[in-house]
């Protein structure tokens, strides 16, 4: 897996210790997410603000 190496050491030693091939990257440098969920009549929307914009939407 690919993560930011901003991510503490433990974490990256353990996660490695488990058998996952880890890849460090430059900090801020992966993705963009934005979700949606449906939680019977409720919506919930969430998105980070990498890139300067983030949205969420559903209808």
């Amino acid at each position: 897996m690919c993560v930011e190496n901003r991510i503490a050491p433990d974490v990256v030693a353990e996660l490695r210790r488990r058998g996952h091939e880890v890849e460090l990257r430059d900090p801020w440098s992966l993705g963009r997410l934005s979700a949606v969920s449906r939680d019977g009549e409720f919506l919930r929307a969430a998105a980070n603000p990498r890139g300067a914009q983030g949205y969420a939407a559903a209808r």
